[in-house]
């Protein structure tokens, strides 16, 4: 049956040549054409007819030629399991991958994973059988990256998908890498890393990179706490921790967790630590609380900010009302109610509504005079200066004999005394922004990691425990 194949595809191979000749020979006839009156026939017409018993002749032939290497995918190293349940499609499949390797055609193979991106999910583990069948796995990889940076926009995101599950594949049969792949990797490695430094915020670009670095070997070449801020950027993505196990940087969880909060990303956090499986190392609920303490942190420096107008209140009630739905969204998500009930939370959001419906109302009814800037003619002048009655002699000496109170105590008491419409810097009348109990103290100190410096946030460190005063505890 082999050497039928090979008869097969090198006479289809001899198919232009052939038509070349028929050209030729047509072109001969047709010169004369003249002394035929009913000689009509044009070349188009006969090409267009071998075109088509061409590509016929290819298509069965190409059937012919899988379903023969995915026989032969039983007697190789790397058998397909259960070869005899999977579907004639994903069998052809793997005898189509495991062709392109043979030819070690890294583009080819790049671009049949993008037409197939719709089954990534199955053709992973295909992928990396496929690999195992190319003499040099390492270069064909590389010959595949070419374009990682230069494609066209719209195939741009097609393409560093294929490339980076191409990495993943290569590391999951870790063959041996030599050299000029190794090198040819690491001057790929300088260029994307400094391509990365123009676009730090774009996480795929950045996968792809770990990833090379992860599957070449490449690591020791470069800084760890640099590495430490380029997963900071991919924290959301679900392989960051294969990423940390790749890199072998496992250890440093620690420090990348601190980097994470620092930042104020303490929701990434949580969710890294859940995609990771490592809620018994570090507990995700201080984090949440700790969350939503910054999240109203930040709304009352935008009210600062904002001279407690009504703008900035309904833009900063606006972002504790999106910090609390992001924190609700994620204990459901998770099924953490019974650790975080989320009852609460839903009351805060109607508390927030119910305030920013207030204003609005308030907005609405005031009167027209309050909104317009009184007359000119009833303004002081800025030189004229208010009147003030001279005190008594009687008075003056009942001053000398009190001592006048000064310094930063009376300045606290002014400031605290002055009419605010409810609690300093909140802007919200008779109510508070309770997230904690007071009172209650939460460890997150991990087990089995150390950390060396402190969380960035208040009071709260991976490597004492955290112990803060919550004011809102579900």
């Amino acid at each position: 049956m082999a050497s039928s194949t090979k008869f097969i595809s090198a006479a289809i191979k001899s198919i232009p040549a052939k038509k070349e000749a028929l050209r030729k020979a047509f072109e001969y006839l047709q010169s004369y054409s003249a002394c035929l009156s009913s000689f009509t026939l044009q070349w188009k017409d006969i090409e267009a007819y071998i075109d088509s018993v061409e590509k016929s002749i290819k298509t069965r032939f190409k059937e012919v030629e899988l379903k023969e290497i995915a026989k032969e995918i039983k007697k190789e190293k790397v058998p397909v399991e259960k070869l005899e349940e999977v579907s004639l499609e994903a069998t052809l499949r793997a005898a189509e991958l495991k062709s392109l390797c043979e030819k070690m055609d890294g583009k080819g193979l790049r671009s049949f994973i993008n037409e197939n991106r719709k089954e990534v999910a199955e053709i992973r583990n295909e992928i990396a059988r496929a690999l195992q069948f190319a003499c040099n796995p390492a270069k064909m990889v590389l010959d595949a990256m070419g374009d990682f940076h230069n494609s066209k926009r719209d195939e741009l995101m097609g393409i560093r998908h294929s490339c980076i599950i191409l990495l993943e594949s290569l590391f999951l049969i870790s063959p041996e890498i030599k050299n000029p792949a190794k090198e040819r990797a690491m001057k790929l490695a300088v260029h994307w890393r400094g391509s990365i430094g123009l676009q730090r915020g774009h996480p795929l670009k950045t996968v792809g990179f770990l990833q090379l670095l992860a599957t070449y070997g490449l690591v020791s070449a470069f800084d760890v706490d640099e590495l430490l801020d380029l997963l900071v950027i991919v924290a959301p993505q679900k392989q960051t921790i294969d990423l940390f196990k790749g890199l072998d940087l496992v250890e440093k969880i620690p420090d990348f967790l601190q980097k994470l909060v620092s930042k104020g990303k303490q929701l990434q956090a949580a969710k890294f630590i859940y995609n990771s499986e490592l809620m018994d190392k570090f507990p995700p609920i201080p984090l949440l609380k700790a969350y939503l303490k910054e999240s109203e942190k930040a709304a009352q420096e935008i009210r600062k900010k904002g001279n407690h107008s009504a703008e900035s209140h309904n833009f900063a009630t606006g972002e504790e009302i999106h910090a609390v739905k992001e924190v609700i969204k994620f204990v459901r998500g998770y099924k953490l109610e019974s650790e975080f009930s989320s009852m609460n939370l839903e009351k805060r959001i109607s508390q927030f509504e119910q305030q920013k419906a207030q204003r609005e109302e308030k907005k609405r009814a005031a009167p027209k005079s309050q909104h317009q800037p009184p007359n000119k003619k009833h303004r002081p002048s800025a030189t004229t200066a208010p009147y003030v009655p001279s005190p008594t002699s009687s008075q003056r000496a009942a001053n000398q004999q009190q001592p006048q109170p000064s310094g930063p105590l009376v300045y606290l008491i002014q400031q605290q005394t002055k009419p605010s419409g409810g609690l300093a810097g909140s802007g919200m009348a008779g109510t508070s922004m309770p997230y904690d109990c007071p009172g209650t103290s939460f460890l997150i100190a991990p087990l089995g990691f150390s950390a060396h410096k402190p969380l960035g946030y208040s009071g709260y460190t991976l490597s004492g425990g955290l112990s803060y005063h919550p004011q809102y505890d579900p």
